[in-house]
């Protein structure tokens, strides 16, 4: 579809009596170009300046190829003290699928979907930190929120399971080209959580062990929604249950021992009552640590509860 140009003319001019255009004044036409219809290429700086928000459907398009900059190094601001509002991507009750790249080319990276991704070689830059000022009780910091409706700002019950907030770690290993999941903090919905106006939580917290392997991440730690601990017992983890041999001893193979490992042993239902002091007896650093009774043979088969901890760094 062509372009009409419609150009103010003044009288006058040429001798001739005819018409020329006014001076100063902007063909119709070379407006329509700025927004986007006809073929001109003026700075996205004209373009905004000239149009501002005059074309009919109230916006400003921007080729794909082009941007929004600077012209020399400095912040480019959007929005003055008086907008109170920065949308961008799909309206409410869309689909959402729109996302927001910093520093990555417009390109995904490391195949995430997250729709909020920013890189850095800058030390920190890529650290996000939420500034609260004022005189208030407003809490700065990172707020998840899960709705299983369909559509943007639509509400449905979570469901048991349903994670409410999660802080996920991933990082390169020493063969510079898997980027596993390493381990995560998460809230979530226990069984029996979902209340007629309100959800139970849990907090998790997942770490992948020394051993490996690639996203071999494991729940080590788990505080219940009443506040009941929960710790990993396998082998080679803080905490677990031994039962006493014949001669009232058990040695406990675990690498996690060290020269500063604190134990903590409690006698447990499921075995015979002890007769004398159950103590740990005997340890070797990386390899294993002795449980014994002070009863000796009287004490076979009583089962023994233990935790290992370690003292922080000073």
């Amino acid at each position: 579809m062509g372009v009409t140009t419609f150009v103010p003319f003044s009288t006058g001019g040429g001798g001739g009596g005819g018409w020329a255009a006014a001076a100063g004044v902007v063909a119709l036409s070379t407006i329509t170009d700025q927004v986007g219809i006809g073929t001109a290429a003026p700075a996205v700086g004209v373009k905004l300046q000239v149009v501002g928000t005059t074309r009919l459907d109230g916006d400003v398009l921007i080729p794909p190829a082009n941007g929004l900059d600077t012209t020399a190094a400095g912040g480019l601001k959007l929005g003055t003290t008086t907008a109170t509002s920065l949308s961008v991507g799909n309206p409410a009750g869309g689909l959402a699928t729109f996302q927001v790249f910093v520093n990555q080319g417009g390109a995904a990276v490391l195949g995430s979907n997250a729709g909020l991704q920013l890189s850095s070689t800058t030390a920190n830059r890529g650290a996000c930190r939420m500034n609260q000022f004022g005189a208030n009780a407003g809490v700065p910091g990172i707020t998840g929120f899960k709705s299983r409706g369909a559509t943007v700002g639509a509400l449905a019950s979570c469901v048991v399971g349903d994670v409410l907030f999660r802080a996920t770690a991933v990082g390169i290993p020493a063969d510079n080209v898997s980027f596993p999941l390493a381990g995560w903090l998460g809230i979530q919905v226990p069984t029996g959580g979902v209340g007629a106006n309100y959800l139970a939580t849990e907090f998790e917290v997942r770490l992948t062990p020394l051993a490996g392997p690639i996203n071999g991440h494991k729940q080590a730690f788990l505080v219940g929604s009443d506040g009941k601990l929960h710790g990993r017992e396998a082998a080679n983890t803080f905490a677990g249950v031994a039962t006493l041999g014949a001669a009232g001893t058990i040695v406990v193979g675990n690498t996690q021992v060290t020269a500063t490992t604190k134990f903590v042993l409690t006698a447990q239902d499921g075995g015979p009552p002890p007769a004398g002091v159950i103590y740990q007896a005997a340890r070797t650093v990386g390899v294993d640590f002795t449980i014994a009774s002070a009863a000796g043979a009287a004490d076979a088969g009583v089962q023994v509860y233990y935790q290992l901890w370690e003292p922080t760094a000073p």
